[in-house]
């Protein structure tokens, strides 16, 4: 048996166990109406703390998500991101059993070990789609596009704005605020009213993006 051989068989070993797990816990709520057993004991922290989510349609949201990400992994459609889309869920899911209820009992140590080692494993084995993302300094690109495909700078002869960035960006920005303007005045109380964490943010964001724009493009521009 090849190296490669075992590589695919036990990625895909755990990409099944991956999707029975996010199929189970969906469909045991979805189907049948389960829910954990420490929702009804008012001594566990993290029970209600599900009842809460419960409450305000988090829990059952998640449940969905988890069996639609499921049936993906099953059928091998979109894996790299389901595993991507998942992992927060896991995370709070291990932080709980192991941080909070693993004190109560112990039992909640292997859930949550659980729940990092079979999603871990499913992002390790798929993790060559995600080597883009792994990039210390990365450059905008579309969804469509090839990571550095849009990474050229403008030919020089086509950098007459400088600093300035052109008129698209300033005709976007001004739109973009006048949004934030609007809907800052009319959705806010009479004594929350364009408060600076609305406007300065988008501000300042415009003001660093032309600073960067004119050392990263400016430069290329008068070389």
């Amino acid at each position: 048996m090849t190296s490669r051989a075992f590589q695919w068989q036990f990625v895909t070993f755990f990409r099944l166990l991956f999707a029975a797990h996010l199929l189970y816990s969906g469909a045991a709520y979805i189907f049948f109406g389960w829910v954990p057993s420490a929702m009804s004991n008012p001594n566990s922290p993290v029970g209600q703390f599900m009842v809460h989510l419960d409450q305000i349609g988090l829990y059952p949201l998640v449940k969905y998500v988890e069996f639609f990400l499921g049936l993906l992994a099953l059928t091998n459609r979109f894996t790299p991101a389901a595993a991507v889309m998942e992992f927060p869920i896991t995370v709070m899911i291990a932080y709980l059993n192991i941080a909070v209820e693993g004190a109560i009992a112990p039992r909640h140590y292997y859930t949550g070990v659980q729940e990092l080692l079979i999603n871990g494993v499913v992002l390790l084995g798929y993790g060559g789609y995600y080597r883009s993302m792994l990039k210390m300094k990365n450059q905008p690109a579309w969804l469509w596009e090839e990571p550095g495909a849009a990474a050229t700078p403008p030919a020089p002869a086509q950098e007459r704005a400088g600093a300035l960035g052109g008129l698209p960006i300033w005709i976007f920005f001004a739109l973009f605020m006048a949004a934030v303007m609007a809907a800052s005045w009319f959705m806010g109380s009479v004594d929350r009213r364009l408060p600076p964490r609305d406007w300065l943010p988008p501000l300042l964001a415009f003001i660093g993006m032309l600073g960067a724009y004119r050392l990263t493009y400016g430069r290329a521009a008068r070389a």
